[in-house]
């Protein structure tokens, strides 16, 4: 599901994952309070490290946080299933749409660089949140399409996007079904079988091996 998340809703940075643990029940049997002995002689624990047995039982916790302005999601309960419990964290970051409106110091900062039609996404996402000005911002935005559009009439030239991005999905594919075995005591890479039964046989082999990893479970997107 993580191609179905959208950018942060306040800043547009990129999303992460968070995980943590809260506590949910009280102590086994008291334990040592090193705030009233010395606070330097207390154990330094990571967050999700193990707690031993005289703590309080906790519960994993996720969430979806932004890695520039930090806006995240409320804290999921993890459970028996993590990928539940980050799809129902996912819900909830895509529901969050209320972004800032764009600024003229944004537009004139971009009128300033050289774009490109992989500056597309980052043009709409400006167009969308711009509010106000239209009679003034409009020329502006015609412009920086025209660009777009002049860029991409130069790059016909060069090789496509589309196969370098189907072929590494199928990269990721046979990489989750990779398995670490020793073999004479030597650490190896196996790759499972794939039954080659769709295509053509006069196909060519590149064609032919193609369909047969496009032909395997959808991978695990988280």
């Amino acid at each position: 599901m993580t191609d179905e998340l959208f950018p942060c809703a306040h800043c547009g940075g990129n999303w992460a994952f968070g995980w943590s643990q809260r506590v949910i029940g009280g102590r086994i049997r008291p334990s040592t309070d090193f705030l009233q002995i010395n606070s330097s002689t207390a154990p330094v624990m990571n967050d999700m490290e193990a707690r031993s047995l005289s703590e309080p039982p906790t519960e994993k916790l996720c969430c979806i946080l932004c890695d520039d302005c930090g806006m995240q999601t409320p804290w999921i309960p993890v459970g028996d299933d993590r990928h539940a419990a980050l799809d129902e964290a996912g819900k909830i970051w895509n529901q969050r749409l209320n972004r800032p409106a764009a600024t003229e110091g944004e537009l004139l900062d971009l009128v300033r660089k050289e774009i490109s039609p992989i500056d597309a996404p980052y043009i709409l996402d400006l167009l969308s949140r711009t509010t106000e000005d239209w009679e003034k911002r409009g020329p502006i935005f015609s412009m920086l399409a025209q660009k777009i559009v002049d860029g991409k009439i130069t790059t016909r030239d060069f090789w496509p996007i589309e196969p370098v991005l189907e072929d590494a999905a199928r990269y990721r594919t046979l990489q989750q079904m990779a398995r670490f075995v020793y073999i004479d005591g030597v650490a190896s890479v196996q790759f499972p079988r794939i039954p080659a039964t769709s295509g053509d046989e006069d196909c060519s082999f590149e064609t032919r091996v193609s369909a047969a990893v496009d032909d395997l479970p959808d991978r695990n997107r988280w």
